[in-house]
């Protein structure tokens, strides 16, 4: 059962979100994860996915430039029905806490809801972690832009990371009853 996992990263914070995701995929037996960025796939290859996670850094509140190219690529797809009950998740970074991260979930499912896509929502355990740093829409990360341009990447936290990894388990858990 394969399980893509697609990122539209402008600048690597989303795209070590998405690798949290994909560990998370990875654990589900049976799962073939493809981790790819959205400009290294072919939209027809998704026909053989069981299961679709695309996630995109925001840009005031909406999927940054390469996530809405990509989606701009899908419309023979979205006329010939291919993605039709395949399993949907979503994920996003921002550089603020108000930088619109739940919109930018809600925006990166439409496109799933118009492709009949079933969509999972990002629940768990109402613990400390969830409360502070959970989205039910989809893993999210706040990430901070960096101070220079020579400095590390700054990374979600290592909660961001394990909420992320139990929402690709999570994901691809629902593929596997639905597809498997």
């Amino acid at each position: 059962m394969k399980v893509y996992v697609l990122h539209a990263s402008m600048y690597g914070h989303t795209e070590v979100l998405g690798s949290a995701i994909s560990d998370g995929a990875k654990q589900v037996s049976g799962a073939d994860v493809i981790y790819k960025s959205v400009d290294e796939v072919d939209p027809e290859e998704l026909k053989e996915a069981a299961a679709i996670i695309w996630g995109s850094g925001g840009t005031f509140g909406e999927p940054n430039e390469k996530m809405s190219a990509f989606f701009s690529k899908l419309g023979g797809i979205w006329y010939t029905g291919a993605f039709q009950g395949k399993v949907g998740g979503v994920f996003a970074t921002t550089t603020t806490q108000h930088g619109g991260v739940e919109n930018v979930c809600r925006a990166l499912q439409t496109p799933m809801f118009h492709h009949g896509m079933i969509v999972v929502s990002n629940t768990g355990p109402n613990d400390a972690d969830r409360a502070q740093y959970g989205c039910p829409y989809g893993a999210v990360a706040v990430i901070p832009v960096e101070q220079s341009k020579d400095a590390p990447l700054n990374k979600p936290t290592d909660a961001e990371m394990e909420i992320a990894r139990n929402y690709g388990k999570l994901v691809a858990e629902a593929a596997m009853k639905l597809h498997g």
